[in-house]
């Protein structure tokens, strides 16, 4: 199924208008495995003018892709999830060399994700409008009737993270194109390869030519370009929260939807189940090694059972598996995406021991 994405050295090349066409200027990104620093492959870094070429061979997917009736882009979307739930170990495994996620968690990424398409194929069929009466309106009686229509609202900037290249790139694309919006895809850098595989599964599963395409290319270089773009008409970014901002702060008065940072608390009261807790905490802080804008970052704890928590995470976490999943299929804190992740962690464990962090218990 994935024989077209790359040529026979590696060189992934980008879906644009029902093509897998490599960079037109010949300069490429090469992606390294953060497991081992291994070349995994490399993907183009494409030019303004290239990106150009995208967003008008989308609007012209558009035109023809929003007549298309509901029910046919939900089979779509269903041929989709069929495909992941078919390709599941294979992806899992793409996800686990490119962004080193463990076996188990890359697996449901994939599965849960073919779970969102089903539901989105789902509410398209049921996406109406409405009827109101005239008289709802001042100087009109009940003898008309306004008639309320959804629209789509044309192309779809797309801009998922490295942390979940699959989920998080679906759960743009499917939303988008069921409306009958066409889409472009920006993942991140690390998290290319995913996301093309992932582009050449809607391929696969019978979408138009030209109602998904993807861009690869560095956000330094090409980021603020495309954001601001005239074609692009709504943006869905998942990032963090100074790139969110830095890409507010350009677009004005464009429709976006950003999912960013934030600094997420577990409660913990008096009556908890405390194995419970610590179980949920735990798996909350420490999956794939923290990597999720969703993961515990702070606890928030009634001081009368403080110290019982305290106690038993340390001896949770004092269990967790730790290492490469290729080597070791139970690991739960696996190597981070990048040196420079882990510089700053190391900063972070750094600050609050001059802050007086300790791991003794008082």
């Amino acid at each position: 199924m994935f024989s077209e994405l790359s040529c026979e050295h590696g060189n992934y090349r980008n879906l644009v208008g029902g093509e897998w066409r490599p960079g037109k200027s010949g300069k490429t990104i090469t992606i390294t495995s953060p497991l081992n620093g291994q070349i995994i492959g490399t993907v183009p870094s494409m030019t303004m003018d290239e990106v150009d070429e995208v967003v008008h061979i989308a609007h012209e997917a558009q035109k023809s892709w929003r007549t298309v009736p509901a029910n046919k882009r939900a089979e779509i979307l269903q041929r989709a999830a069929d495909i992941l739930e078919r390709e599941a170990d294979a992806l899992a495994d793409i996800l686990l060399h490119e962004i080193a996620k463990d076996r188990k968690s890359a697996r449901s990424e994939v599965t849960r994700t073919a779970d969102y398409i089903r539901f989105t194929a789902d509410a398209v069929k049921n996406m109406a409008g409405e009827s109101i009466p005239g008289d709802s309106f001042p100087g009109f009686d009940r003898d008309k009737i306004s008639v309320v229509t959804r629209e789509p609202l044309g192309i779809v900037l797309a801009i998922s993270p490295f942390n979940y290249p699959i989920n998080l790139a679906a759960s743009k694309i499917a939303p988008a194109v069921a409306a009958g919006n066409t889409v472009i895809l920006k993942p991140a850098t690390q998290g290319s390869i995913s996301g093309l595989h992932l582009a050449k599964v809607f391929e696969e599963a019978g979408l138009p030519a030209g109602v998904l395409n993807t861009v690869t290319g560095r956000g330094s270089e090409i980021g603020d370009q495309i954001v601001t773009h005239p074609g692009i008409d709504f943006i869905n970014f998942t990032g963090s929260t100074e790139i969110g901002q830095h890409i507010a702060s350009l677009i004005s008065m464009k429709p976006c939807l950003m999912e960013l940072g934030g600094k997420d608390a577990a409660v913990v009261l008096e009556d908890c189940d405390m194995e419970l807790t610590v179980d949920n905490i735990v798996a909350g802080a420490y999956s794939y090694s923290g990597q999720r804008c969703t993961a515990v970052k702070r606890i928030l704890v009634m001081e009368s059972v403080a110290d019982k928590l305290v106690a038993r995470l340390k001896a949770k976490i004092g269990q967790l598996a730790v290492g490469d999943p290729l080597e070791n299929l139970d690991a739960v804190v696996v190597p981070l995406i990048s040196s420079a992740a882990a510089d700053f962690v190391c900063e972070l464990m750094d600050d609050a021991r001059e802050k007086g962090a300790h791991t003794n218990l008082r």
